[in-house]
């Protein structure tokens, strides 16, 4: 997880999350990089790299090891097993666009994030300035350059198990889901989750 404060996220979302986790993972290592006290393992956020821009912290060469990433308005709903077993770069498919790279959800193995850390740290004001386009969002877009051709995905590696809000719970959770991803509004907390 990352948590930049000073917007509307907080460490009581970590906390959430982390309890979600726990439940759902037991025995999982839960960190966060975090530029204020957190209710789990805390990583320094090393860049004042505003809103999203701070998840790029999750590619620096010093956090060492594999990283299974949630966004904060994410929601456990099952459990981890299958999604915690996978090795190879998984990222979530945009729920409207689905060719394109979602970041709510990602399995990041530490040897494929070298080369998103090195491009990013190479111009981080150019990225972010012009990371706000439809086909260049945020993070979103930057991954996309990479990995939207080549990144598997979730919902072909473990089809039904990674679900977005909007798009698949109008009528409920799907049964066997175990990830609800939470883009935009409502956040899970404004309808009791």
């Amino acid at each position: 997880m990352v948590l930049r404060s000073g917007g509307e996220y907080t460490p009581a979302h970590v906390a959430r999350l982390a309890g979600q986790i726990s439940e759902h993972l037991p025995g999982a290592e839960i960190v966060c990089l975090s530029d204020v006290p957190v209710p789990c393992t805390r990583i320094s956020l090393d860049h004042d790299w505003p809103g999203w821009w701070a998840k790029l912290e999750c590619y620096r060469p010093d956090i060492e090891g594999d990283l299974l990433y949630f966004d904060l308005d994410t929601s456990i709903v099952g459990p981890l097993a299958a999604i915690a077993t996978t090795t190879e770069l998984t990222v979530m498919s945009d729920a409207y666009r689905p060719e394109r790279v979602q970041s709510s959800i990602m399995f990041l193995p530490q040897e494929k994030r070298a080369q998103i850390w090195q491009a990013f740290t190479a111009d981080p004001v150019f990225h972010m300035k012009h990371g706000n386009t439809r086909d260049n969002w945020g993070d979103q877009g930057f991954l996309n350059t990479f990995w939207g051709r080549t990144a598997r995905r979730w919902d072909r590696a473990l089809p039904g198990q990674v679900v977005s809000y909007k798009v698949h719970c109008r009528k409920g959770v799907p049964e066997g889901a175990r990830v609800v991803v939470f883009h935009g509004k409502p956040r899970p907390w404004a309808i009791g989750w």
